[in-house]
């Protein structure tokens, strides 16, 4: 740990737009940490007179995020000083936003203290020995009253520190520029002084890794680099290009278990713990994080769903295409890396195995429809299976089976490329987002047929996907999944318990299944089946073990009560039984090669 202090300044020039060119005057922050042990931010942000006395506020959410974070709740204190030094009132008016009472002839200093400690995402700041860390949204206040303006923004690190940072330099040290309050808000930087950075250009455009910590000596950095260019290579020429000439691709090293990703117009945000720096393979099982959020940089960051189309920073944005903004990313990410080379046929059929066995065992896809998953992403649902997050899962299994439908359906002349390259070509949908209707007039014109009876069927109504006959068309089948050979159906779902209790803890009793006609539910223990005790994992053997139709004897602990109840299992449905993707050894050559070019086998 550094023993002297250290702060980061940011500079931030905006220029009002209804000001006559000789009165234009800046903002200016002062974003300073000299306490890192604290966790604190110290932030001045300097309002000049000629500006007057507008209201400051913190954004209530982070775009790319889709839940309420109002980042004032992560301020500590605000005190305001006039331009003479004078002490001057502030009050909250709202939760999120602050009116200062300025002297005549305006301007103000507003000092803010806000704590930031994000060890494990990327999903906010993070201030702390060795690291400071932050998505500019989170950490400063911005004037809602005047957000179409441009700024210039200086970060003055420790002089043995290095600095990333995703705006553009303007010429001058540690200086970059934002042309808006969008362009400063969506803006991510990172110092430490173990930042590590490899770069790399690709069709003009100009690529940075940056890992802030110094990764293990095994680790190749050459392979790394190796592999982000490929993905970028790839997803240019799935896309029709590359929308930038910068990229940053930003590494939060931490702790275990460190995870996820937040998308930036220009870079990307991600959290990884210190065993991804390994050595090069550790590292490359982490790259469907990289591929999701590259993805991003198209999907959302330029075709985006109109109701985000402008972001509004002071309230809650729904839009009921999270499906597309989030599930078709989760689609093309896997499909990049196979693209590229990075990863097998076989791993990619692994990958989407996985989220179609997600998919069939959540029961929420029973009852919500993917369209309204998207509307409820915010919510915070008490129902143990409603996480309103299924639109990732669903939502990539729905770009997976239109893809290949178009591709039938067109002959291969088409694909969902085709619907995605519309969508980021037509500058009024790029200016004023897209709908639902533009997508299902793309996909029918990809498709050479209209594809409203597959929107009313996968989007519109609550139910399972069947993408059986879509696999079919690239020579690709579902089987049983050997490793679970179920049956039968319960509706149970089994956690662990706590350490003193034996057996299994039930997540669920899905409504309207067999356990929940054998009268047992949420918060019961399970001690044994038919006699037969176990953990989690040895219950949930048994249970898949059991027979349709056939009587099992459920030993439930509610409370302090043991209780038996009688459950019969029932058959599973087709599209709820546990499968695994394959290549089909009967395909066509006709099949074969409609695959070959959905991967762009032999094309590399």
């Amino acid at each position: 740990m550094q023993s002297r202090a250290y702060s980061i300044t940011l500079v931030l020039s905006v220029v009002l737009a209804t000001t006559p060119l000789a009165a234009q005057q800046a903002l200016h922050y002062r974003v300073g940490a000299s306490r890192p042990a604290s966790h604190l931010f110290d932030i001045d942000l300097d309002v000049p007179p000629a500006d007057g006395c507008p209201d400051f506020a913190y954004a209530v959410w982070t775009p790319g995020g889709y839940t309420l974070h109002p980042h004032a709740e992560d301020v500590l204190d605000v005190t305001c000083t006039a331009p003479d030094g004078a002490r001057l009132q502030v009050a909250k008016t709202d939760l999120n936003t602050w009116h200062v009472t300025c002297q005549a002839g305006g301007g103000y200093t507003a000092h803010i203290r806000l704590h930031a400690l994000a060890r494990k995402t990327p999903y906010s700041a993070d201030v702390e020995p060795g690291l400071i860390f932050a998505n500019t949204v989170a950490i400063l206040p911005y004037l809602p009253a005047h957000q179409d303006l441009a700024a210039t923004m200086t970060i003055e690190p420790p002089s043995n520190w290095k600095l990333v940072c995703s705006l553009p330099p303007d010429g001058q040290p540690n200086t970059f520029t934002a042309g808006s309050w969008d362009a400063l808000a969506d803006a991510t930087f990172a110092a430490s002084p173990g930042l590590t950075l490899r770069t790399f250009t690709r069709a003009k455009t100009a690529f940075t890794i940056a890992l802030t910590r110094k990764p293990a000596p095994d680790l190749d950095l050459d392979a790394v680099v190796t592999a982000h260019a490929k993905l970028a290579a790839a997803a240019a020429k799935t896309f029709g290009g590359l929308p930038f000439s910068r990229y940053l691709f930003l590494y939060k090293v931490g702790p275990k278990g460190s995870h996820g990703g937040l998308e930036h117009s220009f870079s990307t945000a991600m959290g990884i713990p210190f065993s991804a720096l390994a050595n090069r393979q550790a590292f490359l099982n982490e790259m469907g994080l990289p591929a999701h959020e590259f993805v991003h940089a198209w999907n959302v960051k330029r075709a985006r769903p109109r109701e985000l189309e402008p972001y509004d920073y002071a309230h809650m944005q729904q839009t009921d295409l999270l499906w597309v903004a989030e599930g078709w990313t989760s689609y093309y990410g896997p499909l990049l890396l196979t693209r590229a080379g990075i990863r097998t046929p076989a791993q990619l059929y692994a990958t989407f195995s996985r989220h179609l066995q997600a998919h069939r065992f959540n029961p929420e896809n029973r009852f919500v429809s993917l369209r309204q998953m998207s509307l409820d992403s915010w919510l915070d649902p008490s129902v143990p299976f409603f996480t309103f997050r299924s639109y990732y899962v669903k939502g990539s299994l729905s770009g997976l089976d239109l893809d290949l439908l178009i591709r039938a359906s067109s002959d291969g002349r088409n694909s969902l490329d085709t619907v995605m390259r519309a969508l980021l070509n037509d500058p009024k949908l790029l200016q004023n987002g897209y709908t639902e209707a533009d997508l299902r007039f793309l996909a029918g014109q990809a498709a050479g047929r209209p594809m409203d009876a597959w929107f009313a069927r996968n989007i519109d109504r609550p139910g399972y996907l069947d993408v059986a006959p879509a696999l079919a068309s690239v020579g690709l089948r579902l089987v049983p999944d050997p490793s679970h050979p179920v049956s039968c159906f319960t509706g149970l779902k089994l956690a662990p318990t706590e350490q003193a209790h034996p057996g299994a803890r039930i997540a669920w009793a899905e409504p309207d299944s067999p356990a929940d006609d054998a009268g047992v539910g949420e918060g019961d223990i399970l001690l044994a089946i038919n006699g037969h005790t176990g953990d989690a994992a040895g219950l949930r053997r048994i249970l898949d073990r059991l027979a349709p139709e056939e009587p099992a004897v459920l030993t439930v602990l509610r409370g302090d009560t043991v209780l038996r109840a009688t459950m019969t299992p029932a058959q599973a449905q087709p599209l709820r039984r546990w499968v695994v993707i394959e290549e089909d050894p009967n395909a066509t050559p006709r099949q074969i090669a409609a695959r070959n070019a959905w991967l762009w086998l032999g094309t590399q």
